[in-house]
């Protein structure tokens, strides 16, 4: 009857976990790792081009990697857009997810994992 109760305990833990979202005390910021070289920033109401199913059909230049580790995908890509103003790109090309979270089922001689994948990762771009 203990083992019911701890895999109850853990299904219960896995589903708090994955139904988590963000809070306005601690929602995340992107972060920006540079290839090279910075551009002056934007201006705040500077439209940035964003591309998730295709690329730009003009040339550009990679410059910097954005990654925002928050659960909800809207705030994610307000943050990235954001920064990729600050760091003076004219688009970003949104690449995957940043991260995952997991929680580890233990069954008998089976292991369940309950995961969810979270943030976003973009790529930051200057149009030639």
């Amino acid at each position: 009857m203990k083992r019911f109760g701890f895999i109850i305990y853990l299904l219960i833990s896995a589903l708090i976990v994955s139904s988590c979202a963000s809070t306005g005390f601690l929602m995340a910021k992107a972060k920006v790792t540079l290839f090279g070289d910075s551009y002056p920033p934007k201006n705040e109401d500077a439209k940035i081009d964003v591309y998730m199913t295709n690329k730009p059909t003009q040339e550009y230049v990679e410059f910097a990697q954005i990654t925002c580790r928050d659960t909800n995908d809207k705030w994610s890509l307000e943050q990235i857009t954001k920064k990729a103003r600050e760091i003076g790109a004219d688009g970003i090309i949104i690449i995957g997810k940043a991260g995952a979270s997991g929680v580890g089922i233990p069954m008998g001689n089976l292991a369940y994992v309950v995961s969810e994948e979270y943030g976003m990762n973009a790529v930051a771009i200057k149009y030639k």
